[in-house]
């Protein structure tokens, strides 16, 4: 019974880091690749779910083996991980037929504007910009995150006086365009709402 009982705790513990692998892998990231992530926490979440297996199977004196322990723990930390991924997302919506860059200013709002117009730019807030976020992509009522893998922050200058501080976060919503406006050119077409920029 006992070695059924670990035979079916190792399974999971296999399945638990194949799956953490998955979503890993269709994490959404601001600068390294997905799999830059899976090679630095794979070897890190084995290393310490050993340590703690091996520890508490000398704490409780057990006859099972360290590798069994070692699955428990690989099992309850893809669970947290898998329930962190799940939390509450932000929303941008994209307009129909649009494709390109997309970018969210830095505002001076309370509160995130992710509802993007017809040149790509949208609105965020100082905290969201900062501590990152993992937004839900929707483009036609269609979830279209998983199309969008890197995300970047950015920031404009400019030789001209201007009161205004242009930070922002970028990403493209494919096709790739050959050609997407810069800032100075979304500021000829008064494609950004310069009010609602913080000033320096």
């Amino acid at each position: 019974m006992k070695s059924k009982l670990q035979f079916v705790i190792i399974f999971l513990g296999i399945l638990s880091s194949c799956f953490g692998i998955w979503k890993m892998l269709k994490t959404e990231t601001m600068i390294l690749s997905p799999w830059f992530l899976v090679l630095l926490f794979l070897p890190i979440l084995l290393f310490i779910s050993f340590l703690l297996g091996y520890f508490l199977k000398i704490i409780l004196k057990s006859e099972w083996n360290t590798l069994t322990f070692t699955s428990v723990f690989v099992i309850i930390i893809c669970s947290i991980f898998y329930a962190s991924q799940y939390r509450p997302t932000n929303k941008v919506v994209i307009p129909k037929n649009f494709s390109g860059e997309v970018k969210l200013f830095v505002s001076n709002e309370k509160g995130n504007d992710f509802k993007i117009n017809n040149f790509g730019v949208g609105y965020i807030d100082k905290e969201t910009f900062d501590k990152g976020f993992y937004p839900k992509i929707i483009k036609e009522n269609n979830d279209i995150t998983d199309q969008v893998k890197l995300y970047s922050k950015g920031s404009w200058v400019t030789t001209e006086k201007t009161d205004y501080s242009f930070e922002y976060l970028t990403f493209i919503i494919p096709p790739k365009k050959e050609h997407n406006k810069d800032v100075g050119e979304l500021l000829k077409v008064n494609a950004i709402d310069i009010t609602r920029l913080p000033k320096k």
